[in-house]
């Protein structure tokens, strides 16, 4: 959860770009989203947490992404594997050091 509301912190508007694309083209967004799917990912890289979460769960974000391929006009069938990445991601972000979480959310900035 942390590292997904890092990508949405960080990048509100790239992530609401790609959703509007996603929804818009549900028999094509693999296709007619790549970009700004990439422009997500691009975003995010720049955050530690979710650089962690990208070495860390690779694997099974690899499985998600091959399942997507595999069935573009049924994504939901790839549940499970966004399952495992989730749970895996999760793992990390409750492993994760204070000055990794640190932008994540409010209640970890800082106080005088």
């Amino acid at each position: 959860r942390e590292a997904l509301a890092v990508t949405a912190q960080l990048c509100g508007p790239e992530l609401e770009r790609y959703g509007r694309c996603v929804a818009a083209s549900p028999g094509s967004w693999h296709r007619d989203c790549h970009q700004l799917s990439l422009s997500v990912t691009e975003c995010a890289s720049n955050h530690p947490l979710v650089r962690r979460i990208r070495r860390d769960c690779s694997d099974s974000f690899g499985a998600f992404e091959r399942c997507l391929r595999e069935r573009p006009r049924s994504a939901a069938e790839c549940g499970p594997h966004v399952s495992q990445f989730l749970l895996c991601a999760q793992n990390v972000t409750q492993s994760a050091t204070p000055g990794e979480t640190a932008t994540a959310t409010p209640s970890a900035t800082p106080r005088d």
